[in-house]
């Protein structure tokens, strides 16, 4: 059942649907136009009123209006990731770009191989149609986003002296040493160590910090690379092997697999703006992207 402010949302479609304001404009016009106004208005307003909550509160009604405002949604959220996309394409370096064209190239090439043997056949649909596009699209999404990880976490590192970190370790433990003892601190002694311990414990986080960002920086480049064969490995089964339902399987199984990318990329959300694993793709195979990349 609706809640009050779905109801509220339903009613306001309701009474913006373009014929029902057609409708009130017309009568209220005829009201006015009779002669008598102060005995048609309520009666159209009562009118008015009976059909607009009979609309809301009908259940093809509602789903409709969900429809509309989800598909909205849906295009909203997709020109914001294509935005992202461009974004993330013009910020990668020469050889982190080429690496991502290479591969998207190599798989848009063979789409079109196999929409042609396809052909050939006597078949109307490529095997890349439907999921297998968009799988295809999801796995160079999750590559361009892993490359663009890679590039943050870079210039991350040259921001970041680990030496320099574990010195400030050193010799703040050091001084935390030559205190001694607490049970016969003074006040400036209790005040120093304070200091020193909060030195300690805020240069082990940075420490820590920095080796976790190595380590999602060494599994990134790692799956960089599977991904890379993955994905021709799954381009050339379009061509190799005529078979949809097979193809559609190997790509939920190699999507299936990258949800340790994801959480990685989600860590380093701080650095790269990237926290929505479950957004859509862009089109990257789609002949507009093309041009995009071209320009």
């Amino acid at each position: 059942m609706a809640g009050r402010g779905d109801f509220f949302k339903y009613l306001k479609k309701a009474f913006l649907v373009n014929w029902n304001l057609l409708a009130v404009g017309g009568a209220t016009v005829a009201a006015f136009i009779s002669g008598q106004p102060d005995v048609a208005l309520p009666l159209i307003a009562a009118g008015e009123l009976v059909y607009l909550m009979g609309l809301a509160a009908n259940g093809r009604f509602q789903k409709a209006v969900d429809a509309e405002e989800h598909k909205l949604k849906k295009q909203s959220n997709l020109a914001a990731t294509q935005a992202k996309m461009v974004e993330m394409l013009g910020s990668l370096s020469d050889a982190d770009r080429m690496h991502f064209e290479k591969l998207r190239n190599q798989c848009a090439a063979l789409r079109q191989i196999a929409s042609r043997v396809k052909e050939h056949a006597g078949a109307g649909v490529s095997a890349y149609d439907g999921m297998q596009l968009g799988g295809i699209n999801r796995l160079l999404w999750i590559y361009l986003k892993l490359l663009y990880s890679k590039q943050a976490l870079e210039h991350f590192f040259v921001t970041i002296d680990q030496n320099e970190i574990q010195n400030a370790i050193h010799r703040a433990q050091s001084r935390l040493d030559e205190l001694g003892p607490t049970d016969d601190d003074s006040e400036n002694d209790r005040r120093r160590r304070a200091s020193l311990e909060d030195q300690v414990n805020t240069s082990t986080l940075r420490l820590k910090n920095y080796q976790r960002a190595r380590e999602n920086y060494e599994f990134i480049k790692d799956e960089l690379d599977r991904l890379s064969a993955k994905i021709a490995s799954l381009a050339e089964m379009a061509v190799n092997r005529q078979d949809p339902n097979f193809i559609t399987s190997e790509v939920d199984s190699v999507s299936a697999s990258v949800a340790s990318s994801e959480q990685a990329m989600s860590e380093l959300s701080f650095l790269t703006g990237i926290s929505a694993p479950d957004e859509e793709a862009p089109a990257l195979l789609d002949d507009e992207i093309t041009e995009e990349l071209a320009d």
